[in-house]
């Protein structure tokens, strides 16, 4: 008994112990990542040599040389495009994978945004980094990116908007929200662009956990229907709140870029409120 016990405790802390250290690994190769991407927007060959493997290679037969080429003339391009404003790069959503201790897969989306000729844009892909260490260093040995579909796109646009709403993010609001943008509440009051944003800023209720669930997109071309429940819980005047509501949201795709024309929603359970 007492040996079954030590066996239980060892295997217990085996397991312990891996997870520590894929965390403190996961952790490392988001930090390699960053500095990564970092390299590229420096200039920095030498430590472009640094993180990419000699041996690198992609889906589409590109090596090592390739890949140093066109990240430092890509990034360069967009430095000195004048019809490119404000871009920015921002990786989330990271999942690390290790298989064994000298191999990791790490995938990751990237949203990129700016302005082109005048016009907002919001790009989303999925990139795919496999690391290899190799005498004791981390260094990528393949790479991969593939575009967001429209729908992956239009569910990301909901999470963020919860985000938004959480967030009071007005410029989110004014480069998503089509300008004849008209939204139905659940008590049936209806606003446009200029007066939802206004009432959403004026808001003073705190949103402390949104989820969105039964999310179904459907795409008729340049158009789109989103539908769908939403879980808010949180905190009015009157006291904590926890409210569900389903929703139609309709999109219009205009420019290589979805925005919000119409949303309404609808009360599906009673509002508790717990007076404080």
């Amino acid at each position: 008994m007492k040996k079954l016990l030590a066996i239980t405790l060892l295997t217990l802390v085996s397991i312990v112990s891996a997870f520590a250290q894929n965390g403190a690994g996961e952790q490392e190769l988001i930090r390699l990542q960053q500095e990564f991407r970092v390299a590229i927007e420096r200039g920095d060959r030498d430590a472009l040599n640094r993180f990419i493997a000699d041996d690198f290679s992609n889906r589409s037969g590109g090596n090592k040389t390739g890949l140093i080429e066109n990240s430092l003339k890509d990034f360069k391009e967009r430095q000195s495009n004048p019809n490119l404003k404000n871009f920015t790069y921002t990786p989330f959503d990271f999942t690390v994978k290790f298989k064994g201790a000298d191999m990791a897969v790490m995938r990751f989306k990237v949203a990129d945004r700016g302005q082109f000729k005048g016009k907002d844009f919001s790009d989303y892909r999925h990139r795919t980094l496999v690391w290899m260490k190799r005498g004791g260093r981390w260094q990528v040995v393949e790479a991969d990116n593939s575009p967001f579909t429209d729908e992956q796109t239009l569910r990301q646009i909901e999470r963020e908007w919860e985000d938004a709403n959480k967030n009071k993010d007005k410029a989110w609001f004014e480069r998503t929200y089509a300008d004849e943008y008209t939204a139905i509440n659940a008590v049936g009051k209806m606003f446009n662009k200029t007066e939802d944003i206004a009432d959403t800023l004026s808001n003073t209720n705190t949103v402390t956990s949104a989820e969105l669930s039964d999310v179904k997109v459907r795409v008729y071309g340049d158009t789109a229907v989103v539908t769908g429940r939403l879980h808010r819980i949180g905190k009015d005047k009157n006291g904590n709140f926890d409210r569900n509501f389903m929703f139609t949201d309709t999109f219009v795709k205009r420019d290589g870029r979805w925005q919000i024309i119409a949303t309404q929603a609808t009360f599906v359970a009673p509002e508790t409120t717990t007076k404080n």
